[in-house]
Parts: structure tokens; C-alpha cells; sequence
């Protein structure tokens, strides 16, 4: 989404962290608590709690790191015994489909959405995935073209059942319908936490989530699909981080033998090499480390394990190490000032090297591994078999010129329920 002057500037406001600080998951010690146990490091404080990782004032000595999670999650899961079962192809994708008016002067806008929305539906389901998370299908045309498109090729398709949530939320979810089994609820919600200014003078929108529960048509294991997106901008840290405590605390409440799957556009990654960003105008921006905690803070309360990394453990850290640390006009020529940064593309989804992402974006912030799939697997029966990238390579739009599908690129794993 491109960035109007008028929206970054104006802030939130209003609080709806109410019970914060009133459950025991908030109460616990960073240091005590795997998932979250780097936060202590990088604060230089033992005694640092879950709660303060909400303060406004929130500060790290140096970047959080996660290297250690990554390979003590992944090492954890590629020693689980091994079995057959029943395997499920999983994507997220945010489509980009946003171009709207607010305030009757300004626009927001992903580039070249005629031609894009022409093709998304025959390029989504042509990837042949069983479950497909998307974001950003903001309008209902879009949503109920991808519906039709969906159905005929053997899916069912959700976007939530009100026009005015969906507008306001994009999300869209489909399922092969051959999986789709007994026992179906369907449910879409708003977090409490919202920037809302997004919503009003901007161009109507609140972040929410839908919950698509089944159970599996082969195996008879409850699943349960969570789809959704959060609030953009480094600067919304805070919301983002009670967004997910919101979404964490309500898969927590889920029966135990559930398989839980969340897929989505979490707007913040898990690692940042600095704290400073300074763009390609020299002006400053500091305070993205704030930003590492909501991935983290949704693994916690949600007991959710980082796909991706089940597979192959995690090269944000890598990867984020080699962004230079200075910007300059070159950064708009290539991306970050290096093309071979670009040569290799198996972390970032939202990155200069994405042609459409790199229009609205070039040189003012880090690139991020910001969509996501999890999974929440306590009676841990899934094994993760495949991890991989959706539309990095850009496609031919006629005269129109070659560009990707969307700005970000897709996330995609293979599981299997034993």
C-alpha cells in the first residue's frame, strides 16, 4: 500500500489494552520464557517481564536475535519421530488488490491492479494449493470474482459473511473442498487494537481476522484456519504487538488435539539488523526493533510454531546482515544499493527487489519476512515437509509491461498430519 503523507502523520488514538497486565501470560519472565527469552538479552534485564514488552517507552541495547529460537524450534521438530499421514499444501498471499479514495483527494494504491486482478484468480488457484490465505482483496468484485474462479476449480471459498467487515478487513480464505469434512464454523472478528486513523479520514479500513474450523474429510483431525492482517507501519508496534496477544489468547482457548494453521500479512518481521533507518533523504527513523516483538509475542500466547523454520531454520538474521547500513540515491536505481542482494530470494516477501513494492517504498524502510504461516500443533502429529516462495518471478501483462502479481511475494509450506 503506498504511504499518504496525511495517514503516517496523523496517530492513534485511544488504548484498548485494558486486562493487560492482569493475566499470568503477562506476568511471566522474558528470561524464563524460550520464545521470548532474546528480549531479555537485548534489554540487558533478567527481570523484564511479557508485560513490559507493551510499554511505550520500549527500548533494546542492541537487536533482538533470534538465531538460537530458530535452530532450538527447528532442531525440535526435525527430531520428532517420523510417520505417513495425510499432507496439506499451505500459501499466504497478500494480492495487493487496494486502490481507493479518502478525504475525496487522496488515494492509496498497489501499482498496476487492472492487470493484475485480471489475472489473480487463474495464477492463485493455478498454484494447485489445498489451503490458500489471502490479503488485501478489499473490494467485493474482487472477492466474489476469486469466489467463482475458486469454486470451479474445486474449492470453497470464504470471505466473511457482512459487506461492510469485509471491506474493511480483505481477507479471503479457500480450502479444497475435498478436505472440509464435518463439524464447520465459520467467524470473522476486528481487533480491539486498531489504528484509526486507517479506518477514518483513511480510506475504511480495520484489521481483523477470519476462523474457518473443520473437521478433515480423511483423518477426522479438527482444524481449525485463522486468515489475517495486521496493522502497517514501524511505527504501529504497539498495535500490532496487542493485535496478536488478542489472536494468540483465542487459538490458546482451542481443544488440545486441534491442529491450528494461521496465515497471513503481519506487517513486521522477526529480525532487524538496526535500530536507525535512514533513508535515501537522509531523514532518520529509529525504533524498528520495537517492531521483532510481534512475532515473537504471537508464538507465546498462541503457542504457535514459525512454519518456514519447522522446515529449514530461518535466515532473517543472515539475510538482514547483509543489508547495507547507509542509503542513498542509488537505492531507487537498485534495490538497496546492491543487486546482488536480489539474486537470491528465499526470506523476504516484502522487499525492494519486488518491482511493485519497491514504487511505493524504495529506500525507506528494512525489507521483512512479514508473511507468515504458523502452526499450533499441540499434540504435535504435523511434520513440516516443504517450505517455499510464491510469485517472485514476474510475469508478462501484455503491453502493460512485466511485473509480479502482487508487492509482496507468498509464503508456502507442505505438512503432513500423521
Amino acid at each position: 500500500m503506498l504511504r499518504p503523507a496525511l495517514l503516517v502523520l496523523l496517530a492513534a488514538c485511544g488504548d484498548p489494552a485494558k486486562n493487560l497486565g492482569e493475566i499470568d501470560e503477562d506476568l511471566a519472565v522474558l528470561a524464563d520464557e524460550p520464545v521470548l527469552a532474546h528480549f531479555a538479552a537485548a534489554m540487558g534485564d533478567d527481570g523484564a517481564t511479557v508485560v513490559d514488552l507493551f510499554d511505550e517507552e520500549l527500548a533494546f541495547d542492541r537487536a533482538p536475535d533470534p538465531s538460537q529460537l530458530f535452530v532450538d524450534r527447528n532442531v525440535a521438530h526435525i527430531t520428532l519421530p517420523e510417520g505417513t499421514g495425510e499432507q496439506i499444501s499451505i500459501m499466504t498471499f497478500n494480492a495487493g488488490l487496494l486502490s481507493r479514495h479518502y478525504l475525496a483527494v487522496f488515494k492509496v494504491e498497489v501499482p498496476n491492479i487492472e492487470e493484475r486482478r485480471e489475472r489473480m484468480a487463474a495464477e492463485v488457484f493455478g498454484a494447485g494449493k489445498d489451503v490458500v490465505f489471502l490479503q488485501e482483496v478489499w473490494e467485493m468484485d474482487d472477492a466474489r470474482a476469486l469466489a467463482e474462479a475458486g469454486e470451479a476449480a474445486g474449492y470453497r471459498v470464504w470471505f466473511g459473511d457482512k459487506r461492510k467487515l469485509h471491506r474493511e478487513t480483505g481477507l479471503l480464505l479457500a480450502v479444497r473442498e475435498s478436505l472440509i469434512g464435518d463439524g464447520e464454523l465459520q467467524e470473522a472478528g476486528q481487533y480491539a487494537a486498531q489504528w484509526k486513523t486507517e479506518n477514518f479520514p483513511g480510506p475504511n479500513l480495520k484489521r481483523g481476522w477470519l476462523h474457518w474450523s473443520f473437521t478433515l474429510a480423511e483423518s477426522g483431525v479438527e482444524l481449525h484456519l485463522f486468515d489475517t492482517h495486521l496493522t502497517p507501519f514501524y511505527g504501529e508496534w504497539r498495535t500490532r504487538a496487542l493485535q496478536v496477544r488478542e489472536l494468540g489468547l483465542e487459538i490458546a482457548a482451542l481443544p488440545d488435539d486441534a491442529v491450528v494453521l494461521v496465515g497471513g500479512d503481519f506487517n513486521a518481521g522477526w529480525y532487524y539488523p538496526r535500530d536507525l533507518w535512514t533513508d535515501a533523504e537522509g531523514e532518520e527513523h529509529p525504533g524498528w526493533w520495537r517492531n521483532t516483538t510481534m512475532p515473537a509475542l504471537l508464538s507465546y500466547y498462541g503457542g504457535l510454531d514459525d512454519l518456514v523454520n519447522l522446515v529449514v531454520i530461518a535466515r532473517d538474521v543472515e539475510r538482514g546482515a547483509a543489508i547495507p547500513a547507509s542509503t542513498d540515491d542509488s537505492w531507487h536505481e537498485t534495490p538497496y544499493g546492491d543487486a546482488s542482494l536480489c539474486t537470491v530470494q528465499d526470506t523476504y516477501t516484502a522487499t525492494d527487489c519486488n518491482s511493485l513494492y519497491r514504487q511505493s517504498y524504495a529506500a525507506t524502510e528494512f525489507p521483512a519476512r512479514m508473511d507468515l504461516l504458523w502452526l499450533g500443533d499441540r499434540n504435535r502429529r504435523v511434520r513440516a515437509r516443504s517450505r517455499g516462495m510464491s510469485f517472485v518471478e514476474p510475469l508478462a501483462f501484455g503491453t502493460a509491461g512485466t511485473f509480479e502479481l502482487s508487492d509482496h511475494y507468498g509464503q508456502e509450506v507442505v505438512i503432513e498430519i500423521l
